[in-house]
């Protein structure tokens, strides 16, 4: 048994063996919270395939669009850098499904379904959940650029006939959101030019 008076003369020699083990447990949790807060998100924006009959309220895709679509799921996994996919969000229409269907099967993600009273907080919904994450949403000409105004990138719009852009946008945390725009499947058709009669 040690007498009282030698216990705290080594009582003082713990301090400066804990101090340099709290800096350490201080700078691995700060070097974390950076990680965690410094990641790039990536946000891939598609638009839905070509319908069938465009005139009727949800149409299912036509045989273009479902060749388009079924190129989608290959394409993305080719041309990640991770081949990865994370998330997977789409429009609760039929086209949109539709679309999104390729992606979820090469993937292996299932669809999460946006309702259009949705997609105004998609967006911040997108930055807050999915941080350092890859995630595709497929939608369309109307609600995209929406999307991508949100995340800080102006002037994206899809033209009538174009079926085949994705637009993939790099959002890094921190720094200014950047997009690359990428064709899948078959080149949209030239608009018919009016004949002049002679």
């Amino acid at each position: 048994m040690t007498d009282p008076l030698t216990r705290l003369r080594r009582q003082p020699m713990l301090a400066p063996l804990l101090l340099p083990l709290v800096v350490v447990i201080a700078a691995g949790l700060g070097i974390a919270w950076l990680g965690t807060w410094a990641s790039t998100t990536t946000i891939i924006l598609v638009r839905h395939a070509e319908t069938a009959n465009p005139e009727i309220g949800d149409p299912e895709l036509g045989s273009a669009g479902e060749a388009r679509a079924a190129l989608l799921g290959p394409f993305l996994s080719d041309a990640l850098p991770g081949r990865q996919v994370d998330h997977l969000y789409s429009a609760d229409t039929r086209r949109a499904q539709q679309t999104a269907a390729s992606v979820a099967n090469q993937f292996k993600l299932p669809i999460n379904l946006i309702a259009g009273s949705d997609w105004p907080g998609l967006a911040s919904r997108l930055r807050r959940e999915h941080r350092g994450e890859t995630v595709v949403v497929v939608g369309y000409a109307s609600t995209l650029p929406s999307v991508a105004r949100q995340l800080g990138v102006e002037r994206l719009r899809y033209e009538e006939a174009d079926f085949g852009s994705i637009q993939v946008i790099v959002v890094p945390s921190p720094g200014q959101p950047q997009v690359v725009r990428l064709r899948y499947g078959a080149p949209p058709r030239p608009a018919k030019e009016p004949t002049k009669s002679q």
